[in-house]
């Protein structure tokens, strides 16, 4: 009772703060867009398939530029949070040394990978490190507005699914037009992704079909023009024959939203469904390589 006075007695201009919990350093190292995994890791993984797949290929600097490129990923969060362009800022010492300690040590990984790279000589891999990079730069420079939040990410994703042209050529040593398509065809599936999941977001409360058929119908042309150009590249020989099939499943994913009865949006839900539609949409996307070859 007497605290209770004491506090109640205290003049207006003083104002007892409490220091609340202080945010895991670690939050400030994980990229926090966690889809972001998926775009760089998927695209990687059937590069480097496809590119074992072909005569005179090499697994081992296939496996330098995984980790070359995870260790290049892992340095954009705490960079940024550093720089100060990051929602979340390194605002104490110990995350501040936490985050130039990761960017040295990662830093230096992702050399002795690029290093590594040119003994097997895979020197060109470094344009593929200046294209991602020039999309980050970007993507720093157009700021942090909502309004330009999904160009960020269309862009971002160009850099990231660039792993899938970097890891065949890792495995082959050159750049052909297969690594080329695979880069496009994970670019434009990213691109139906980040376009898919900000229509669900941004039509979370929409209860009517008709409602949601109107908003989606962009959403809806572009994954058809994926299809489209899928087609024309493989009747012009630039594409296997099955690549289109690859599209399919995301077309499908918004169909069955549409007609279903409205249900409440599942965060989680989403981003687990999309994780899985990139699973399947490279399983598809290395079949239809594979068969083709």
């Amino acid at each position: 009772m007497k605290a209770q006075g004491k506090i109640a007695a205290a003049p207006a201009g003083n104002v007892l703060i409490f220091p609340g919990p202080s945010r895991p350093a670690i939050r400030a190292l994980v990229p926090r867009e966690h889809g972001t995994w998926g775009l760089l890791l998927f695209p990687l993984i059937s590069g480097a398939i496809i590119g074992y797949r072909a005569p005179n290929a090499s697994l081992q600097p296939a496996l330098w530029f995984l980790l070359t490129a995870l260790s290049a990923f892992l340095i954009y969060q705490p960079l940024e949070s550093l720089l100060g362009f990051s929602l979340i800022k390194a605002r104490s010492q110990r995350q501040q040394r936490v985050a130039i300690t990761s960017v040295i040590a990662l830093a230096v990984i992702a050399t002795a990978g690029v290093f590594e790279l040119f003994h097997w000589h895979r020197g060109l891999v470094m344009g593929f490190g200046l294209v991602a990079s020039g999309c980050f730069a970007v993507r720093i420079l157009l700021g942090s507005s909502r309004r330009m939040r999904v160009p960020k990410q269309l862009i971002g994703a160009m850099g990231l699914s660039s792993t899938a042209a970097g890891a065949y050529y890792a495995a082959t040593g050159r750049i052909d037009r297969t690594g080329i398509l695979l880069w496009f065809a994970s670019w434009l599936f990213a691109v139906g992704q980040i376009e898919y999941v900000h229509l669900r977001i941004s039509t979370a409360q929409m209860k009517s079909r008709l409602q949601k058929l109107r908003s989606s119908m962009a959403v809806c042309f572009l994954h058809l023009l994926m299809i489209g150009t899928s087609i024309t590249a493989t009747c012009a020989g630039f594409a296997p024959l099955l690549l289109a099939l690859a599209f399919i499943p995301s077309v499908i994913r918004v169909s069955v939203w549409v007609a279903r009865p409205w249900r409440p949006l599942g965060v989680h839900i989403l981003g687990l469904g999309e994780l899985l539609q990139g699973l399947l949409f490279n399983i598809l996307l290395v079949g239809a390589f594979l068969l083709h070859a």
